[in-house]
Parts: structure tokens; sequence; C-alpha cells
């Protein structure tokens, strides 16, 4: 190899380096890292939306409770028509108009619906009927102005401890029995009428009435008429203590051929620990309402509203 050759190697080779810049390390120089993506930045939280929901209203309800003071549970309808009352100085329940008197001018009623709407309002001066031609009804400023209510008490403090059964409880699904359940009461029915036709179930509830910590079930129950559908050979309401079903007591039941009971609600009316019961009828073209009274024997207080 002659000189010249031999002196080209070594520009020859510093050539290369210099073509070559991701080998930097081939020519003695350092080699470069490549940049490092910076962290992107946290992006702030969306606002919450606004909750536009309006706030449940909250009333005072407190003050004395039966027995140290008398009662009354209405049936809503237009005005406030007395079902049931718990009378102090009687020391005894009743109903009709003797409730109505109890109640003075200005006094605050607590009312609700099935649904959950609710009202604190007075009572004004005087009677009237209520839409379906009660006697002895007491308006109130909110339902003379058209508001629609279910049940009310006075005083204000027993709404508190009223109980209002779930209108589900009386839907297809709701009112579905277990097939032991259906059998007991086919049982109870057949004990009451011997009848033959197609069992359908209106109601199944659970509460507990007598303090006991358990609940008791409750079932409204109809016999369709097989030569007319739309009549019942039977129609009534049964309450099974403590979910015992082999001790079906018959509540109540109804006259008419289309008519079906269902309990409404439960309500301590004279503070003796036992809850009377509210129990609704619906007929063709309306209903009704009144109370029972449980003990040896269940006990209608008064009629049933509106003529049923």
């Amino acid at each position: 190899m002659n000189r010249t050759s031999r002196r080209a190697q070594p520009v020859l080779a510093l050539s290369a380096c210099l073509g070559l810049a991701l080998v930097l390390s081939a020519c003695g120089g350092k080699e470069e890292k490549p940049a490092e993506d910076k962290p992107a930045e946290k992006q702030p939280e969306p606002e919450p939306e606004p909750d536009t929901t309006p706030a449940e209203p909250r009333f005072d309800l407190s003050g004395p409770k039966p027995p140290e003071t008398s009662s009354v549970v209405f049936a809503v309808d237009g005005a406030l028509a007395p079902m049931a009352c718990f009378d102090k100085d009687k020391g005894a329940l009743a109903a009709g108009a003797d409730c109505a008197a109890l109640v003075a001018e200005g006094s605050e009623v607590y009312m609700e619906d099935s649904y959950g709407k609710k009202s604190l309002d007075k009572t004004l001066a005087g009677n009237k009927d209520s839409t379906c031609g009660d006697k002895g009804a007491l308006p109130t400023a909110e339902l003379d102005g058209g508001a629609n209510y279910d049940w009310g008490v006075w005083p204000k403090s027993l709404g508190g401890d009223f109980t209002q059964i779930d209108p589900d409880t009386w839907s297809d699904r709701g009112a579905r029995l277990e097939d032991a359940e259906q059998e007991a009461v086919l049982a109870a029915i057949t004990k009451v009428r011997n009848v033959k036709g197609e069992f359908q179930s209106k109601q199944k509830a659970a509460t507990d009435v007598d303090g006991d910590g358990k609940d008791d079930v409750f079932i409204s129950a109809i016999m369709l008429n097989p030569n007319d559908p739309d009549t019942y050979l039977f129609s009534g309401l049964f309450m099974a203590p403590g979910g015992d079903m082999a001790n079906l007591v018959l509540l109540d039941r109804a006259k008419k051929g289309a008519d079906v009971i269902r309990l409404r609600g439960t309500v301590d009316l004279d503070g003796d620990g036992k809850r009377e019961l509210w129990t609704g009828i619906t007929f063709d073209g309306g209903d009704g309402n009144r109370m029972m009274k449980l003990g040896d024997k269940p006990e209608a207080l008064g009629k049933w509203t509106c003529g049923a």
C-alpha cells in the first residue's frame, strides 16, 4: 500500500463519522438522548350540573299525641271528611260528626297523598260537603283552591306516625302471591263461601300493626264469577298476623258484585300501641274509605265515605 492510500484512511474515517450523526460515540462524541415527552397537563374537573329538583318541604310536626290529646283521621275529597277519631275526654274511638267537632277553626292539619306530596294547612270556619257528598267535612284554603291529597290527620303531630301503604302493593306485580300463600287464601275463602271461580290477588302488603316487631301480611283477593267475569263470587281483605298464613283473619268483605277492598294505611289513633287500619274500597265509578279497629273481632269505625 502506498503513502497516499494510508493517508486517505483517516480522512475517510473522519468523513464517515461526520456523515453518521446517530453514531457519535464512534467518533469520540457524546450520545444525545432523545427528548422526553412532557406529561399531559391535568384538565380541571367539569363543574357538576346544578340540582334543579325542588327541595322536599320540611314541616314542624311536633306536639302532643294520643292519648294526651284527641285525634282525627280524614279522607281528603275536596275537604277533610272525618273517618274516625279518638275523643280524649271520653277515652274512646268514634266516627261521624262527633269527630269534626273536635277540631277547632284554625287548627293545623297535615295532609299527604299516596305518592308523597305533603302539606300543612289550617282548617277554615264551618263545615261543607265533600266532593262526593259526605256531610260535615272541614274546609281548608288549599283544598278550596283545588289541591288534591288522599289523607289528613289532626293534630299535625300524628302525621309523623302515619304509615302509608305503597300503591305498588296493589299493582299486578306487587299483588302476586307465592303458591303456598294462594293455597292458604283459597282455603280461607272456602270457609266463608264455598264457590268455584278464577282466583285473583288484588293486593299483598306487609306492615307491623301490633308493635310486636313482626310484619303482619294483608291480602286482598277476589273470586271471579265464571258466568259473568264483571262480577265476583267473593271479594275480601285478609290479614295473616305475624305473617302466619295458617291463621288468616277475614277483616272485611265486599257486599257488592265488583267491589275490591285494600289496605291503604295504618295509624295509632288512641295511643294504645295498636294501629287502626285505613281501608279503601273501589267500585264501579268511584271509591270510598273508612277506618277499622282490630281486636278480638275486626270492627269498622263508621260507614264508607262517598256512600260506597
